[in-house]
């Protein structure tokens, strides 16, 4: 029995819109909730219960089917899928997750062939980070392969999903084993019947997917390797590997499991450099990467140059540095804010700096005292708010008005009471960013549709549509004096574009990865842009010439913001860390530690005096310069 589109589930809290699809002893359906999102309800095939084969255990499948329910819902972490709800219908339990919009690893080598070395590093090591989260938890994932692994569309993010045959594990315990296993990236402990468990069985399957990704080929199967027939070293099949990826690839998939590293983190930290370099940052390309503060010409390859800038050593949430001022200055963490319900991803400041407002992964705004990081307002109650994540918010520079781009693919202007005062629709896709013009009656908005659109904030009209990126638009930027916009895309380039006419003017092309942040200098002279090719870039706005890239990032920079007078430039990095730098130097001066998650957002008041950070971790923190 297959549920039909339009059946309600669940006391009609459910619709069900399509099957998805369906494998052994699971069916999944796509289905909405009573806000109109987008879910994936998952429960048993109704032929397997009624199977005779089946029929002594149904009730071990269910109670089975309803433990990875509540596995799942206990491993949350931004690289494994939510689950939402866990309810019966009828004979059948279900749970209800998060729709992903994008595809599998799987289908992604179907679709464009093999990854480059950097970005499958990237996506393996946010599941090795999920995998940890799960194995705190005393459980096994057992079936890690390119399939169980989800990418957001236009984001470099990879999700974890299918835990079926997860299991809890007690470590070198012998425990007996379920008997499901894919062929190529289970161990071979997973084909004995008793066995130890340990994290080195998802080990193995994290190597194996590697492996995959950089070849396109399914490594020989244990079973075989029992029987004498030898794995291929990737790098015989992709001469572009490098060594220290190939090695790594082979340790994790050693046939005797103690010779295997015993954790994912002991596996990752084969693709790192040694500690007394201070770095550690996956090798790219094979080769050594050395970070700079030495100016740089041309647009089209990064050029590392120059010596090695060592990160400076800070106290947990104190930095002290000296920066183009005779007085010593430290900034310390003042307020934590912990009151969203999820991920915070979007900051930004009214613009006398009073007030700050945050975007989350619960769907809402909320408005805080800068001053005493109290709660000041929460904006979207009922039926006016987002029904999906808001992904970025600012501020119109001139009438204190927010506007708010969300997955929900629509963007909300509110009025300083709370007011929603126009809801402008168009997008095709997630809205990823929002910016006013400096004269607040224009606004820009870019989408995972590949396009930049340009509204009237007066009647909330679409004005013009800019498309020339061939990937998410990730970030839009007005310049101070109105003239230009910057974009930044999925598509490793950045546009700027003229605003009267919607002409291109110049694209930039020297990233290696999407860039995910683009703002001008005050002076307008310059431009910068952070990139998940962990580096930030100061250019030319008129020629487009590089000037200079900042390199000590050991993850993805996500967002960047100038001081009021352009002497210092943040970055906020998903390696948990916030970097200062001196803008006519390109100096390190300062890093800030204290988050223990991915940092989405980051910006500095109107004074320059406090700067706001946004995390993953769901916390919002204020630092304050003081003078020492």
């Amino acid at each position: 029995m297959v549920w039909n589109p339009g059946k309600p589930l669940f006391g009609g809290r459910y619709i069900i819109e399509a099957k998805l699809g369906e494998g052994g002893v699971g069916i999944t359906y796509l289905a909405r909730n009573t806000l109109n999102q987008p879910r994936v309800i998952k429960t048993l095939r109704q032929e397997v219960l009624n199977n005779r084969v089946w029929k002594s255990r149904q009730e071990k499948l269910r109670q089975d089917f309803r433990h990875e329910a509540v596995r799942l819902a206990v491993c949350q972490h931004p690289h494994i899928v939510k689950i939402e709800n866990i309810f019966d219908e009828g004979n059948l339990p279900c749970m209800v997750m998060e729709f992903i919009q994008g595809e599998d690893l799987g289908d992604r080598l179907k679709r464009s062939g093999i990854l480059k070395e950097a970005e499958a590093l990237l996506y393996i090591r946010q599941i090795g980070d999920a995998l940890m989260v799960m194995h705190s938890k005393g459980l096994l994932h057992r079936d890690i392969k390119p399939r169980n692994i989800m990418l957001r569309m236009g984001k470099q993010e990879a999700v974890l999903i299918d835990f079926g045959i997860a299991r809890e594990f007690i470590p070198d315990i012998i425990q007996r084993h379920t008997v499901y296993r894919t062929p190529g990236f289970a161990p071979p402990e997973q084909y004995q019947l008793e066995a130890p468990r340990g994290e080195y069985i998802d080990v193995y399957g994290l190597a194996a997917t590697l492996y995959t990704l950089l070849t396109g080929v399914v490594p020989t199967s244990a079973e075989e390797r029992i029987q004498n027939v030898d794995l291929q070293p990737p790098k015989q099949l992709n001469p572009n590997i490098s060594d220290r990826t190939n090695q790594a690839i082979l340790q994790g998939m050693a046939m005797r499991s103690q010779y295997r590293p015993q954790s994912v983190q002991d596996w990752l930290n084969l693709f790192t450099f040694d500690k007394t370099e201070n770095l550690t940052r996956i090798r790219l390309k094979g080769n050594r990467e050395q970070g700079t503060g030495n100016r740089e010409q041309g647009t089209g390859n990064l050029n590392p140059s120059g010596r090695t800038i060592k990160p400076l050593t800070s106290s947990t949430q104190t930095t002290t540095f000296q920066a183009n001022t005779t007085a010593p200055q430290s900034w310390q963490c003042v307020h934590t804010i912990k009151r969203h319900g999820g991920m915070v991803y979007a900051i930004a400041f009214t613009p006398d700096g009073q007030y700050l407002a945050s975007g989350s992964s619960d769907n809402t705004i909320k408005m805080w005292e800068t001053r005493t990081g109290k709660i000041h307002r929460r904006l979207g109650r009922w039926f006016s708010g987002h029904s999906d994540s808001v992904w970025d918010i600012c501020f119109s520079p001139k009438q204190n008005i927010l506007a708010s781009a969300s997955y929900d693919r629509t963007i909300k202007l509110w009025e300083t009471t709370g007011k929603n005062s126009h809801t402008l629709t168009g997008h095709e896709n997630w809205v990823n960013s929002v910016a006013f013009h400096p004269n607040g009656l224009l606004l820009a908005s870019s989408s995972n549709d590949c396009t930049i659109k340009l509204w009237k904030t007066t009647t909330g009209k679409e004005i013009q549509t800019l498309a020339s990126h061939t990937d998410s638009v990730l970030s839009v930027n007005f310049s101070p004096d109105g003239q230009y916009l910057v974009s930044g895309s999925a598509d490793n380039t950045i546009k700027i574009w003229e605003v009267s006419t919607g002409k291109e003017i110049i694209t930039l092309k020297s990233h290696s990865f999407f860039v995910n942040s683009v703002i001008f200098h005050p002076n307008g002279k310059t431009l910068a842009s952070a990139s998940s090719d962990r580096t930030i870039k100061l250019w030319h706005a008129t020629t487009g010439k590089l000037i200079r890239t900042y390199k000590n990032h050991t993850d993805s920079v996500s967002s960047i913001s100038f001081t009021p007078n352009g002497q210092i430039l943040a970055s906020a990095s998903w390696d948990h860390t916030i970097k200062l730098w001196q803008t006519n130097t390109g100096k390190e001066i300062a890093t800030l530690t204290g988050h223990c998650n991915y940092i989405r957002a980051i910006a500095f008041s109107p004074d320059g005096k406090t700067l706001v950070s946004a995390s993953d971790d769901e916390t919002i923190k204020i630092w304050e310069i003081q003078q020492i």
